[in-house]
């Protein structure tokens, strides 16, 4: 029996709430990811080209369009799937918009074991952009499925919260498996003692331990007692982006936790998040989140904050 993908939209402002205040990070015994942040956008249209220093996977729910990834484009229909790799130039074009459910996430490497690391290894490297037919392959299946928890004839459904933990566990190991080569094949890894990554990730825990202040190419690289040269390079090789786009997502990501953790006017936010000003504040967020502060607070997240259905 079909499912008219419409029926679906109206929970998308409960899935949004619910998703971003309960799902930040997926754990088991040998595996844990961390979740970005979830999306569920009824009309999505054009937005600028742009990278990540993490995976983004999308499917569309209803409508057209295209995705352009470098210099190929794909087109996008009702049912398609798509991921954003790593360090990947990409743009969605939609003249008519597109109902999209997307989540950006990133494996945490020290607490994965061999295989998932080596699997999302291959995922950054080799993984299939684009998934046509998406509606009965596993992925576009469990979109679905965690739409339908939300659905409001189901909005005050006693389902157990483990079931949406374990629905959106099950969500990111198939995009895994469906965009990517899967677990079967051998890869020769990276040497984790690898001196660069090292000095990446001390630059990383650096950056996000004082993201109050004012973070300049110099002070990082003065702190690790490397060249600003130096380090440049180190993230484009190991950090899959600029130094300068890094420092602005992990801002930003602070900003959205703040914006739906507490009740602080968007100008603290901006201070506590190191933005010069609210103005730069709110270009920056709305280019890599794709909606201004204030209607992220207003109008798609926090409205449920409080909401005790879970």
């Amino acid at each position: 029996m079909s499912i008219e993908p419409l029926s679906f939209i109206p929970s998308f402002r409960r899935a949004n709430s619910v998703m971003n205040r309960t799902l930040s990070r997926l754990r088991q015994p040998d595996l844990a990811v961390q979740i970005h942040y979830w999306g569920f956008m009824p009309r999505h249209f054009d937005n600028t080209e742009h990278k990540h220093s993490f995976f983004e996977a999308c499917y569309v729910l209803t409508g057209s369009g295209f995705y352009l990834e470098e210099h190929t484009k794909f087109p996008l229909q009702t049912g398609t799937l798509f991921l954003s790799r790593p360090g990947i130039q990409h743009r969605i074009l939609s003249k008519e918009g597109l109902a999209l459910c997307y989540v950006a996430f990133e494996p945490e490497e020290s607490a994965c074991s061999e295989l998932y690391s080596a699997a999302f290894e291959l995922l950054a490297k080799q993984g299939i952009p684009v998934l046509q037919e998406g509606n009965d392959q596993t992925p576009g299946l469990l979109w679905r499925s965690l739409l339908s928890l939300f659905a409001s004839s189901a909005a005050g459904a006693n389902y157990p919260p483990p079931m949406l933990h374990s629905l959106a566990e099950s969500l990111i190991l198939s995009i895994l498996t469906a965009h990517g080569p899967g677990f079967d094949h051998e890869t020769g890894g990276t040497d984790k003692n690898d001196e660069g990554a090292f000095m990446v990730h001390q630059a990383e825990l650096f950056i996000m331990d004082n993201l109050s202040e004012t973070l300049s190419l110099e002070r990082v690289a003065g702190h690790l007692h490397i060249t600003t040269r130096h380090l440049t390079r180190l993230f484009r090789n190991y950090g899959h982006q600029s130094f300068v786009h890094y420092v602005q997502e992990q801002r930003v990501q602070k900003a959205k936790n703040l914006i739906l953790n507490t009740d602080l006017q968007l100008k603290q936010i901006a201070a506590l998040c190191g933005f010069e000003s609210i103005h730069y504040f709110t270009r920056v967020f709305t280019t890599k989140l794709g909606v201004t502060p204030a209607r992220f607070r207003r109008s798609q997240f926090t409205e449920g904050r409080y909401d005790s259905d879970l």
